[in-house]
């Protein structure tokens, strides 16, 4: 007989809720994208402002990137891979969050690219990095809630010495 969950996890594996992230990260992603591929050469701009790559590999990533984006959200709206998703985009997320958070100790007044390429957007404070972190922990609930645990062998299939 399966255990009952309590507390966190039974909110984690609440799969209404993992369905309505999934839904809603799939939708950031997505439109976070949009116009980085429409417009590469700008964001590739943008990526320069943040001093952490070559200036030669920002077009690579410009076009890499928005197209990562697009694909893990299209991935989440339609449901393929939620976990593995959710892995990749934490993992994006922090990189995106360690670019932020040197370029602004290093006083590299910047805005991130994430949703707008427009020039005179407000450029990015220390404040303004809760938006981050409330991103990462929706991927980071989206990778352990689709965590699958080990299954636990039925009665007739345990064996006695």
């Amino acid at each position: 007989m399966a255990q009952p969950r309590h507390g966190i996890r039974r909110i984690l594996d609440n799969r209404t809720v993992l369905t309505v992230l999934r839904v809603a990260l799939a939708g950031i992603f997505i439109y976070a994208s949009w116009e980085k591929i429409l417009k590469p050469d700008d964001f590739a701009s943008i990526i320069n402002g943040y001093r952490i790559i070559p200036q030669p590999m920002a077009p690579l990533v410009a076009i890499w990137l928005p197209w990562t984006e697009l694909l893990a959200g299209l991935a989440l709206l339609v449901g393929i891979w939620p976990r593995a998703v959710g892995l990749l985009l934490s993992g994006l997320t922090v990189v995106f969050i360690a670019g932020l958070v040197q370029a602004m100790a290093r006083g590299i007044d910047l805005h991130c690219g994430c949703f707008s390429l427009d020039p005179e957007a407000a450029a990015r404070n220390w404040p303004s990095l809760w938006q981050e972190f409330l991103l990462l922990a929706g991927c980071l609930w989206l990778w352990i809630g689709h965590w699958k645990e080990p299954a636990r062998p039925r009665e007739e299939e345990k064996t006695t010495d």
